[in-house]
Parts: C-alpha cells; sequence; structure tokens
C-alpha cells in the first residue's frame, strides 16, 4: 500500500472513532445504549443488518471459495440461505416487534420464565464473544495480508491497536454507534468491493466469457452451481446459512431498534435482495481472481491480494477499508450484543432488584472487559478457533425453535420444555462436532441438533402439560 492509501485507511479509523463520540451525546437510558432509542430509518437498518452478517467469512472466506470451485462449491448457497433466511426474518419482524422488549432472551423470557431467560443468555454471550474473537482473527489476517513484512508494528500490537478503536467507539456510543458506524462500512464495502471488484477483474482477466472459459477448462464453473449435482453438503451448506438469520440474536435486535413495522420489514426484505447481490460480486471477483493469480498458496487470501495488486492507488485504500469494514462492523455488533445480555438479561436474571441506572453504567466498561477477552482469545489461544466456529453453527439450533414457541406457540409450549431444548441444540451439535465432526447427516452436527432441539420442545410440551393438568 502506498502513502496515499495507508492516509485512506487511516481517516476511515478515525472516522470510526469521531462516529462513537458523536453517538455518545444520544446516549442517555438503557434504551438508547441497547437500541439506540428505537429510532432507525429504513437506510440505516439495511446498512447495519448487512454490515453485520457480512463479516471475514462471508467476504474474503466467500472469494476464497469462489477461487477454489467456482459457483459449485458453497459460496452459491452460503448466499442464497442467507439471503431467503432475510426474507423470511423479515416475515416475522412484526411479530418480533409485537413483544416490545430489548432482546431475544427477554422475548423468550416473556412466555417461559425467567431460567429460560438465564440459559438463552448464557447460550447468546458464548456466541457473541465467539464470533468477537473470530472477527479479531480476520482482522489479524487482513493486516498480515496488506502489510506483511512492511510492518513497523509488531502484528499483534497492529491487531491489538485496531481492535481496540471498534471497543472504544462501541463502548462510549453503544448501539446507536453501531448502527451508524455499520452504515458508513457497508457503504465503504458496497463502493470498495462489490461495485468496483466485478468490473476490475473481469477487466484484467479478459471479459466474463474468458473466465467462466477458464473453469470450465478444469471440470467446474462459473455460472452453473449445480455442476456437481446436488448434494447433502449443498443442502446443508443453504440450511446453515439459512437458520444463521432467525437464529442470530442480532437480527431480533434490529428489528426491535426500527422506528417502526412497516421499516423493519422492508429492510429485511430489501437486505435480502442485497445478499444476492453481494454474493454475486463475490463470485465474480474470486472467479476473476483465479485467472489473474493461479496457483494461489492460501485462496483465502485471494481477496485482500487481487486488491493490493489490481486495484489503483486511492481506490486501493477504499477497498482494503472496506474488506476491514466488513470485520469491524461484525465485531461491534457482537460486542454490543454479548455485554446487552450479559448486562442486562443475565443481570436482571440473577438480580430482580438491580436498577436500570446501575445497568446504564455498567454497559460501557463491560463492552471494554468482553473486547479485551475476544482479543486475548484471538491472538494467544487460536488453537480454540475450531471450537469457535462450532459454537457459530449451533446457535441456530439452539434458539430457533424457542424463538418459534414464543412467537406463535406460547400457549402450546412451556417453560422446561423450552429450556431443555435450548440445551439440547447446544449440547447435541457440540458433541458430535467434537467426536465425529462433519461426517453426519446432511454434513453438519447443526441439522441433527435442530431436529433434536424441535423434538424435544414438541414432545417435551406435551409430557409437561398433560403432568400439570394431572396435578
Amino acid at each position: 500500500m502506498g502513502t496515499t492509501d495507508l492516509i485512506i485507511f487511516a481517516v476511515y479509523m478515525t472516522g470510526m472513532i469521531v462516529i462513537g463520540f458523536i453517538a455518545q451525546g444520544k446516549i442517555k437510558t438503557m434504551d438508547d445504549f441497547i437500541l439506540g432509542g428505537r429510532r432507525f430509518n429504513l437506510v440505516a437498518l439495511v446498512g447495519t443488518i448487512m454490515a453485520t452478517m457480512v463479516g471475514s467469512g462471508m467476504t474474503m472466506g466467500a472469494v476464497g471459495d469462489a477461487y477454489k470451485n467456482g459457483i459449485g462449491g458453497n459460496v452459491f448457497w452460503m448466499y442464497v440461505g442467507f439471503s431467503v433466511g432475510l426474507f423470511y426474518f423479515g416475515y416475522i419482524s412484526g411479530k418480533i416487534r409485537e413483544t416490545g422488549k430489548r432482546t431475544i432472551a427477554e422475548i423468550i423470557s416473556f412466555r417461559f420464565g425467567n431460567n429460560a431467560r438465564l440459559i438463552s443468555s448464557i447460550v447468546i454471550i458464548l456466541y457473541a464473544v465467539s464470533i468477537v474473537a473470530i472477527n479479531i482473527a480476520g482482522l489479524r489476517n487482513v493486516i498480515l495480508y496488506v502489510f506483511g513484512e512492511h510492518m513497523a508494528l509488531s502484528l499483534p500490537m497492529a491487531t491489538t491497536i485496531a481492535a481496540a478503536v471498534c471497543i472504544l467507539y462501541t463502548s462510549i456510543g453503544g448501539f446507536y454507534a453501531v448502527v451508524w458506524t455499520d452504515v458508513v462500512q457497508f457503504v465503504i464495502m458496497i463502493i470498495g468491493i462489490v461495485i468496483l471488484g466485478p468490473i476490475i477483474g473481469l477487466n484484467n482477466a479478459g471479459g466474463f466469457e474468458a473466465v467462466s472459459t477458464a473453469y470450465t477448462n478444469v471440470g467446474s464453473s462459473m455460472t452453473n452451481p449445480l455442476i456437481n449435482g446436488f448434494s447433502a453438503g449443498a443442502l446443508g451448506y443453504f440450511l446453515a446459512y439459512f437458520l444463521t438469520v432467525p437464529g442470530d440474536p442480532t437480527m431480533p435486535q434490529r428489528a426491535l431498534a426500527s422506528k417502526d413495522d412497516k421499516s423493519a420489514k422492508k429492510a429485511f426484505y430489501i437486505s435480502g435482495g442485497m445478499g444476492l447481490i453481494l454474493g454475486a460480486a463475490l463470485l465474480v471477483i474470486g472467479c476473476a481472481t483465479f485467472v489473474l493469480m493461479p496457483g494461489l498458496e492460501n485462496p483465502e487470501a485471494a481477496l485482500p491480494v487481487f486488491i493490493l495488486n489490481y486495484y489503483p492507488p486511492i481506490i486501493r485504500g477504499l477497498a482494503i477499508s472496506g474488506i476491514v469494514a466488513a470485520i469491524m462492523s461484525s465485531f461491534d455488533s457482537f460486542l454490543i450484543l454479548a455485554t446487552t445480555h450479559l448486562v442486562y438479561d443475565v443481570g436482571s436474571s440473577l438480580n430482580k432488584e438491580i436498577s436500570e441506572e446501575k445497568m446504564s453504567k455498567m454497559l460501557p466498561k463491560v463492552t471494554i472487559v468482553i473486547g479485551v477477552l475476544g482479543l486475548l482469545i484471538a491472538l494467544f489461544i487460536q488453537s480454540l478457533f475450531t471450537y469457535l466456529y462450532m459454537v457459530f453453527s449451533i446457535i441456530g439450533s439452539a434458539l430457533v425453535p424457542s424463538i418459534i414457541a414464543a412467537l406463535y406457540y406460547k400457549e402450546k409450549a412451556t417453560s422446561k420444555a423450552v429450556i431443555l431444548s435450548i440445551v439440547t441444540g447446544t449440547l447435541v451439535p457440540a458433541v458430535l462436532y467434537l467426536t465425529v465432526g462433519y461426517d453426519v447427516f446432511l454434513g453438519d452436527p447443526v441439522f441433527l441438533g435442530i431436529i433434536a432441539s424441535t423434538l424435544v420442545l414438541i414432545v417435551g410440551s406435551i409430557v409437561t402439560k398433560e403432568k400439570a393438568s394431572i396435578k
């Protein structure tokens, strides 16, 4: 990167902190810190929904998969599942908002009691801290690929500084800062990667037909997602990313933060459409890079390597900022999610007398603590990343059945069954991941997990309702 690119990157990082301090003036109440005062319009919601969900795995990981496999790999099923999940969540967003609650754990507890709130909060906190750590690891990798041996600072120090910027603006500005930094970061992603990436890639690789032919010559395809047939693995990938949306606690948080029902619904529908566009753009970038730079030792580095080698100055700095933006926007969202559930949900579950004023004072401090914890995991306990991805995968099986029950079947489901369902949806896939890995039905333990948690919820509700009626 040249001096101009570095200046652009530095301006971007500084801008994120400035937004945090501006947002600080908007924080007056608990609702302000947790949900930004429930005042976000359509533009803000679309920006934060997309920026939150599209982290390092769905940008660098997606380009790397397209580089290796074309459209016949996982990137197609990833983004189709993700987009369908957003469409579905738009459909149920009105039900989420009807509750008037602040978190998904509070929605579950509204019908199923304090213990259900505590158990679901613990699962969500573990999930959120894991994603914080994963995104810091992604941030570290971008710094390594972009700056390499030319860094004046050590890699851990550079990563710590970048993570500290995100922790700072999140702790001082709360959810309000998270949403508006997400909006800015998503705009940077759209311009620097989604619009310019395919244009630059195809122009340098000789056009769409030349890239498509290159994949045909190696027995793959750029346009036919069924070139390898429709496998259980493809279905598994689709379902995993579909479940990620309704199972991800950041999505109800955004629905609840909307200024009205109409804005929330439209934001998720628009985001679903944008997800398909984003997936197509990343597919084209990955395929173009395959033609331009064949034989990359690490395909996961295809996106930053492509940008460094083929983007012109200034635009290159913007695009690198776009990659970092994708990571930081997920980082800040899961950081505020973990803080909210620890202070608000766990705190209220363990101490019903705690005041909102006291919790409000704790929120910024706890945000810093959780951010530092994620940083330590990412920097010093890298061997645990297999387990961190496991936590990411099981959130859908742990929470989706209980969320659906709380919204639509609250009179039929019981508190005991919901608690058992959450525990089952967490333990079944976790045990399978740790013992047999992906050698299971549909190629991912998460599906056996959601089947088990759903059955436990249904059967458990029938049994416990019958016992209650006998008494």
